[in-house]
């Protein structure tokens, strides 16, 4: 109940690694959540969520994931789409994304992750469900008029962790969950997701290959402990999937990428405030 995810417009010809069969988006998307009410919805987001306390206000890690972002928006199809990065204390494996480019990191999945080109894929991950206008899409098909409600969402799940104790916390879970239930991708749209967030990557200069390996890594723990990562119960994975994705790198040329000093700096401060509370 802790995720929703962003969106944005392809406008360039992918490479041949991924452009086969990506759906024409046409104009249904755009009669149901325009880019400028999602531009709106995306500013009162971030005006409620940036006064909640379970967001991370260290200016070293936010900087860095401002700066992590930035660079794989300014590699994705749309250059002039704007964006809104901010970072949760969750210890879940998690990053979601609403209307209008806003992205959350969950400081988990900082943790969690083996490299920095691990993150890196997550979040192309995301901004391949924006290009491909996935929200949006499912708002159409649904037909429903929720669209108001999008903008308490970040607000829902920011305050049922801040105020689980208060029943105005159990309320606010409640609402996030009703949303989240709209929110879910399906395959259709994860394998979507999967080929543009590839690409993204590649030309943002990370290794591909970080992604499949982190996505079974998940699966592989999932069945260890018994319980899915947050990040995968909305983002359904099947063998399947991960075989599409580890075809579709096969067909990249392999470059070895280094850690950046930042992401290792980050990492560790984010796990030496772990041990000091």
């Amino acid at each position: 109940m802790k995720k929703a995810y962003l969106f944005l417009i392809a406008c360039f010809a992918l490479s041949p690694a991924f452009a086969d069969d990506l759906p024409d988006l046409g104009d249904v998307s755009a009669t149901v959540l325009s880019p400028l009410e999602e531009q709106r919805i995306a500013e009162q987001i971030m005006r409620d969520v940036m006064t909640s306390n379970a967001v991370v206000s260290d200016v070293e890690v936010v900087d860095y994931v401002h700066n992590l972002g930035y660079r794989l928006a300014a590699n994705g199809p749309d250059r002039r789409q704007q964006f809104y990065f901010f970072v949760v204390k969750d210890n879940s494996i998690n990053a979601f994304a609403m209307p209008g480019g806003v992205i959350g990191v969950h400081t988990g999945l900082i943790l969690a992750a083996n490299n920095e080109s691990e993150v890196a894929g997550v979040l192309g991950h995301e901004i391949g469900h924006v290009v491909q206008r996935h929200m949006a899409r499912m708002l159409a098909q649904q037909k429903q008029d929720s669209i108001i409600n999008m903008a308490t969402l970040a607000v829902a799940i920011l305050a049922s962790r801040a105020n689980s104790n208060l029943g105005g916390g159990a309320m606010a879970a409640a609402q996030a969950g009703a949303i989240q239930k709209q929110l879910d991708y399906t395959r259709e749209h994860e394998r979507e997701a999967d080929r543009v967030g590839l690409q993204i990557v590649d030309s943002a200069g990370f290794d591909v290959r970080a992604l499949p390996t982190f996505f079974e890594t998940l699966q592989k723990n999932s069945r260890f402990e018994g319980s899915a990562p947050s990040f995968l119960r909305t983002h359904p994975l099947t063998t399947e999937r991960i075989a599409d994705i580890r075809s579709r790198v096969d067909q990249i040329p392999y470059h070895q990428v280094q850690d950046s000093p930042e992401f290792q700096y980050v990492r560790a401060k984010l796990m030496s405030d772990q041990t000091d509370v």
